[in-house]
C-alpha cells in the first residue's frame, strides 16, 4: 500500500482521497479462529505540509469467526478511523518514517489492525449462548437446569 507523494507534489496538489486493498500478513488477525472475509479496504485523504504527510483513513474488513457466547459461525464488520504523521525525520515517537516520496500504509494499517480489532465476536448482539450446565443453545430454546 505504498502512495506516491512526489506525484502529488508535482501535479501541485497538496490533498488526495485514496482507496487501497490489502491482505495483512498471517498473525495480524489476532482473533482465534477467525479469518477474513476479503480483504482489507483502507480509505482516506492524505494532505502534504511542508514535508510532513498527515494521513486520516479507515481500515474496514469483514470476520467470519466463531461466536464467543454460543460457538456457531459468526461474521463481524470490522471498521476503525486512524490519523497518522509520515514524516521525513521522527519528529514524534507516533510518527512514521517515508523516504523518496514513497509512503507506505502498511505499517500503520497493520498497527490498526493489532490494537483496535475486536477480542471476541458474536452472532448476534443479544446471543443468550449455551447452558453451562447441559450445552443446551439458548437461542433456540431454554433448559431446565438451574445455574
Amino acid at each position: 500500500m505504498i502512495i506516491d507523494v512526489r506525484k502529488l507534489k508535482y501535479s501541485g496538489k497538496y490533498d488526495s482521497e485514496f482507496t487501497c486493498y490489502y491482505t495483512p500478513s498471517e498473525g495480524i488477525i489476532s482473533l482465534p479462529g477467525a479469518v477474513l472475509n476479503g480483504q482489507v479496504c483502507v480509505t482516506g485523504t492524505l494532505a502534504l505540509h511542508g514535508d510532513d504527510v498527515y494521513v486520516d483513513g479507515t481500515v474496514s474488513c469483514k470476520i467470519v469467526g466463531e461466536c464467543a457466547r454460543c460457538l456457531k459461525s459468526a461474521e463481524y464488520n470490522f471498521s476503525s478511523n486512524f490519523s497518522v504523521v509520515y514524516a521525513t525525520e521522527r519528529q514524534d515517537e507516533d510518527d512514521y518514517l517515508y523516504t523518496r516520496g514513497l509512503v507506505d500504509l502498511t505499517p500503520a494499517v497493520n498497527d490498526v489492525l493489532l490494537t483496535d480489532f475486536p477480542t471476541v465476536i458474536y452472532c448476534k448482539e443479544n446471543c443468550k449462548g449455551i447452558c453451562p450446565v447441559c450445552g443446551q443453545d439458548l437461542n433456540e430454546s431454554s433448559c431446565d437446569c438451574k445455574y
